[in-house]
């Protein structure tokens, strides 16, 4: 076997196994008991996915709204999870249906890493080491970890064994973000996949050539079918493929018209997401990032050391020694993505402008493979011995600091104990909502995380409070409707409401959002009761049998 085909099989393996097994750590599901398993780490970003993903399994929806905030447009990339929620109405089990197109799109991202940067650089070497930094972050947590779990001779037991990541900012108070580690992947399932789009749209059009019209076509088709899927699948990753593809655009003659058949192509997908997917807000000026005020250099610096680690050297120092393509190709499009999301806000929530820096960081990898192996072959050419060796030493090195942290942050990941949640066939309180209720029921909520509804596929009518308010809908004025239904003081205010919002069903806890003040009275008395769970406490109340045509219409 070939050395090179040997490496790309290597790699592929590699991939699949790595990426399964972080999949499979993070959500799995327990038959006997009829549970989702999740890692604590996950059940944040879980409490919005699933409820998706069942909204289309389970529930009916299409136009696609989001099911904690029914009533408008979908604010959110929705597609990875419309694919996971059409494999589970396919009869994949939950668990089967999330982990599979998640393990493929991180596979794929890595094996492209590594198809990028050797077309760039030409050396399997540098391929392989951008895979490596890709896996492992470059950030200063192993610092963090250190300061909790001081060095001695139980330190390797101690990184093997940990269980929280060390730096989690900004949660945590500290200066280093949570958003390098594997775990961005693992709790924002779409994401691999998205960046794998992102890089293979870079190597198509790289990869054109004026000489073939057949290649050409296909090229053209490819790109806009990529940029179509990336408009759904993730809004980020799409403005990033568009900000490579135009700079492409400008510097290669031979990329300009596969790149305008392209757009052509593309151009309906374009409108259609304009009628069926709402805007989360305006772009605002707001500089910094999460640096910490006031904003200076200083605090800049400290703040992109602290999270880039030597990364921060590395990468211009690979910039400065890159072929004279590779720095007209990266040059613009990683000063955008470098320089934008620090002076912009580009959703309700600037945490979000993450998206932005992980791609940066994918691409700076690269630049920063090439500066090892260039360091690495300046030592290789000394006419003394001690210096070949010193070579192997000095690259080992750097890759260690550069990777150390990452090695740290996996641990948590594979360390945690998943937490159990009841599903269909174990919580007689979704069977309710899946078999009582239409698919396209609104169902008034008096909870929010993993609501039963959600579970079975219904839209709640006003999800987290975060959630909502991150993607762009007016949360504050919602919850203010939801409170004003919960508290009405007559059945006939509270009716108008119910029908106005288009809502069917009445849900109350024993113990609700403490923003809430049900008027318990007028519900038991007034609103016909048709469920009730004698364990959880969980009322259900019908609103169609409760509420008259004068009722609804005074």
């Amino acid at each position: 076997m070939k050395k090179e085909t040997a490496f790309w099989l290597v790699l592929t393996i590699f991939a699949f196994l790595f990426s399964s097994l972080l999949m499979w750590q993070t959500f799995s599901y327990d038959s006997a008991t009829s549970s989702m398993l999740i890692a604590p780490k996950a059940w944040s970003d879980f409490g919005a996915h699933i409820p998706l993903i069942r909204s289309f399994s389970l529930g009916q929806n299409f136009p696609p709204e989001s099911p904690l905030f029914p009533g408008l447009p979908i604010h959110y990339h929705f597609l990875f999870y419309f694919l996971v929620g059409m494999l589970e109405k396919a009869g994949l089990r939950l668990d089967l249906a999330l982990n599979i197109p998640s393990i493929v799109g991180l596979s794929a991202l890595i094996v492209l890493i590594a198809v990028l940067t050797k077309k760039l650089f030409s050396r399997l070497s540098v391929a392989a080491i951008a895979v490596v930094l890709f896996c492992f972050n470059s950030s200063l947590s192993c610092i963090r970890f250190f300061e909790k779990h001081p060095f001695s001779i139980h330190t390797l037991q101690d990184i093997v064994t940990n269980s929280a990541f060390p730096a989690f900012g900004p949660w945590d108070g500290g200066l280093v973000s949570a958003f390098w580690t594997m775990n961005i992947y693992t709790n924002q399932r779409h994401l691999g996949l998205s960046y794998a789009l992102v890089l293979g749209v870079i190597v198509a059009i790289l990869s054109v050539s004026k000489k073939s019209y057949i290649q050409r076509s296909l090229t053209s088709c490819g790109i806009a079918l990529c940029m179509a899927t990336l408009l759904f699948l993730n809004q980020a990753a799409a403005l990033v493929a568009a900000i490579w593809l135009l700079w492409i655009f400008f510097i290669r003659k031979e990329s300009r018209f596969p790149l305008v058949i392209a757009a052509v192509l593309a151009l309906p997908s374009l409108i259609l997401y304009t009628k069926i997917v709402g805007s989360s807000g305006a772009i605002t000026f707001d500089p910094g990032y999460l640096v910490r005020a006031p904003l200076t250099v200083t605090s800049i610096t400290a703040f992109w050391w602290q999270n880039l680690g030597l990364s921060l050297v590395m990468i211009p120092f690979g910039f400065i020694l890159a072929p004279k393509k590779v720095k007209l190709l990266f040059s613009i499009p990683m000063l955008a993505l470098c320089i934008a999301p620090n002076l912009w806000r580009f959703s309700p929530d600037m945490i979000n402008n993450h998206k932005f820096f992980n791609f940066f960081i994918i691409m700076g990898n690269m630049l920063t493979a090439y500066g090892l192996i260039k360091i690495f072959d300046w030592l290789k050419k000394s006419s003394y011995k001690i210096i070949h060796i010193l070579a192997y030493w000095i690259i080992g090195l750097l890759v260690f600091i550069l990777t150390f942290s990452g090695v740290i942050d996996l641990f948590p990941i594979f360390n945690e104990t998943k937490m159990a949640l009841p599903d269909v066939q174990s919580n007689p309180d979704i069977q309710f909502f899946l078999n009582n209720t239409k698919p396209t029921d609104v169902i008034l909520n008096s909870t929010w995380f993993y609501h039963p509804a959600s579970l079975a596929g219904r839209k709640i009518f006003s999800g987290y409070t975060y959630f909502t308010w991150s993607y762009g809908y007016d949360q504050t004025k919602r919850e203010r409707q939801q409170k004003t239904i919960y508290e009405a003081t007559s059945k006939e205010s509270a009716c108008r409401l119910l029908r106005t919002y288009n809502i069917s069903y009445i849900e109350l806890a024993n113990t609700p959002e403490q923003f809430i003040k049900p008027n318990y009275l007028l519900l038991q008395n007034e609103f016909v009761e048709i469920y009730k769970n004698t364990q959880t406490g969980t009322r259900v109340y019908d609103v169609a049998a409760s509420c008259t045509p004068y009722e609804t219409a005074h």
